[in-house]
């Protein structure tokens, strides 16, 4: 499957509300001040495909959400697309250095 495939599946199943949203990505939620709304848009916009695990069923997502009519704010998000009929947001989080010198590259 294709980085483009990949997306196109995983944004069927956001839009159609077949995902789950993990323990981690709660504790990150509360930590950073994002929400459920926030992730959705963030992979429903203008997102792409930072890295890809097949061997794990897992990609990194990275997107946007908008703070204020000016401000948007980077987001990404793990997701678990190894079952057909459902994604596992496995975790979401703001990236922040040191870890990430900008939104899509790493530190």
């Amino acid at each position: 499957m294709t980085k483009q495939e990949l997306l196109s599946k995983l944004r069927t199943l956001l839009k159609n509300r077949q995902y789950r949203i993990r323990s981690h990505v709660v504790r990150h939620m509360i930590e950073e001040g994002f929400g459920e709304e926030d992730i959705l848009e963030s992979l429903l916009g203008r997102c792409r495909i930072l890295e890809d695990y097949p061997s794990e069923t897992r990609c990194l997502l990275a997107g946007y959400f908008r703070l204020s009519q000016k401000v948007h704010c980077p987001l990404h998000a793990v997701c678990d697309y190894s079952k057909d009929e459902v994604v596992d947001i496995v975790t979401a989080y703001i990236p922040q250095k040191p870890w990430w010198n900008t939104p899509t590259k790493r530190g």
